[in-house]
């Protein structure tokens, strides 16, 4: 059966993005509505996704709408918080589960960490805090992290909330961390090799040389094996001292001495003070070149693979570990090549940006009049066509109610009931009425859900309140009846809104 995959979902993602910054933009708006309750206020429905709901029946409910612009639009992935104790996911080039699982992770500091190595599944209790822009690096606990980027205040402010946070896409230098990251990735290099079977009967030996008689001749400490030829096809790997980092094959062993003789000499000759390990060869094969890594044992058994390069350009590897085999045998390792062009090249395809969060702050300047009017539904709404002009509206805020100027009004008007027209017969939801003067006789209604068109010096009669007044000006929705298209819609529970407060909406688009 063919699939979607992770990628074309991006790509829609983008699109959707990209949408806001084209020349020819779409216009998009969020918008609120519905002022009236749910059959169940604490538990509202589930959208439907229907040509009478979508077309139609939303519309009638809108309140107010804002456009969104390029800035309100940012690509996001689920939020993994670093919690001590906990154990993560490492990356895995061939993990069909890799993103339904936490191999990454945002700091209380907003840095995000992609991790490559978790210790064979053990808890991650050190915090990683490293923003070196190149490679990978290792916290005390043993686990490898790539730094990827880090959210700066307005992107937390805009784009992070309980679920998510935000992901670019840098496609020129713009001076941060992240766009360093990419330029310092490397095409297929290597990050990690995981033990699969430990096997058995494996030899090591960690001290400092008892004499060094050339780059290529050296003499194990008496802590050494003195079985002849035991190391044999093991490697030696430089771990402190002059000549650190540099590994070889022990050709020849000389039990008797404990002299080695190596495949090649080290090109920076250790001294004995420096610290040696003779463990397990390892060799990485595959379509890349450069990778080099040695090998842990403990109890005879092959605990940890540690990669001292991890070369360029594998596509494939595959791992062997090896040695006299009459003192080990049944190891197995794997390694994990990085996604296309590296770890850190581009954070929204490693981390799985298929998701767009669109963040819109509705002022009391953007809802004059009716500026305290609750809501229960939020979505989006594509090219809506302006009532003057028939074209595409560009305005930064529309009123989606139909006003009605009205005086002489008999009481006080209840929110969400309808008024009715006497003469006309036409209805309407009342949103909300502000009245004009200090009697609360003169206002404006602000209506939805509206039946018929109002006739101008009418009586309007509410059908719960039985309140009366008379119409003295009606003024259309800023936008033509059920133009545009409605390509997001949530419901919500009760909104409740004061004169002066700023509404910050978060909406998640899922790819």
């Amino acid at each position: 059966m063919p699939i979607i995959t992770r990628n074309m979902r991006i790509h829609n993602a983008r699109q959707f993005k990209e949408a806001f910054s084209e020349t020819n933009d779409t216009k998009m708006y969020v918008f609120i509505g519905r002022s009236d309750a749910w059959a169940n206020d604490a538990l509202p429905p589930t959208p439907v996704d229907s040509v009478q709901a979508t077309d139609y029946d939303i519309y009638k409910t809108m309140i107010t709408a804002k456009k969104i612009s390029q800035s309100d639009v940012e690509f996001v992935v689920p939020r993994n918080n670093w919690l001590p104790n906990t154990v993560y996911h490492e990356f895995q080039t061939a993990d069909t589960g890799l993103y339904s699982n936490n191999f990454y992770v945002v700091t209380d500091t907003f840095n995000v960490y992609k991790c490559i190595f978790n210790v064979n599944n053990s808890p991650s209790t050190v915090k990683p805090t490293s923003t070196n822009v190149s490679g990978i690096f290792k916290t005390a606990d043993g686990y490898l992290w790539k730094y990827m980027y880090t959210i700066d205040t307005a992107e937390r402010l805009k784009f992070v909330n309980t679920n998510f946070i935000p992901v670019k896409e840098i496609l020129e230098d713009d001076g941060s961390a992240q766009w360093n990251v990419q330029q310092a990735a490397a095409n297929g290099t290597i990050g990690a090799i995981d033990v699969s079977t430990r096997g058995t009967g494996y030899k090591n030996n960690e001290s400092t040389f008892a004499a060094v008689t050339n780059s290529s001749v050296l003499t194990a400490a008496a802590s050494a094996n003195g079985t002849q030829g035991l190391y044999t096809g093991s490697n030696i790997f430089i771990k402190s001292g002059l000549g650190a980092g540099q590994i070889r094959t022990i050709n020849n062993y000389n039990g008797t001495t404990r002299q080695m003789i190596l495949d090649s000499g080290f090109s920076i000759t250790p001294n004995t003070a420096s610290t040696y390990l003779i463990s397990p060869k390892v060799t990485v094969d595959g379509d890349g070149s450069g990778a080099q890594a040695y090998a842990e044992v403990a109890n005879g058994a092959v605990s940890n693979v540690t990669i001292i390069s991890g070369g360029v350009n594998y596509s494939t590897a595959t791992v062997t570990i090896s040695a006299n085999s009459s003192h080990g045998t049944g190891a197995t390792a794997v390694a994990y090549v990085p996604p296309k062009n590296g770890h850190g090249s581009s954070a929204l395809y490693e981390l799985g940006g298929h998701n767009v969060m669109i963040n819109s702050r509705l002022a009391p300047d953007d809802l004059p009049g009716f500026s305290n009017a609750d809501f229960r539904i939020v979505g989006v709404l594509q090219d809506p066509v302006l009532q003057t002009t028939g074209a595409i509206s560009n305005n930064s805020t529309l009123n989606m109610t139909t006003r009605i100027k009205i005086n002489t009004a008999s009481g006080t008007f209840t929110e969400d009931e309808f008024v009715n027209g006497n003469s006309s017969s036409a209805s309407g939801r009342i949103v909300l009425f502000a009245n004009t003067n200090l009697a609360g006789t003169e206002g404006n209604l602000y209506l939805n859900e509206i039946s018929g068109s109002f006739s101008n010096g009418e009586t309007l009669t509410a059908n719960q309140s039985g309140v009366t007044a008379i119409t003295d000006g009606i003024f259309a929705k800023d936008i033509q009846d059920f133009s545009g298209r409605v390509v997001y819609v949530d419901n919500v529970s009760q909104i409740i809104r004061a004169v002066d407060q700023l509404e910050d909406i978060k909406l998640t688009l899922r790819f």
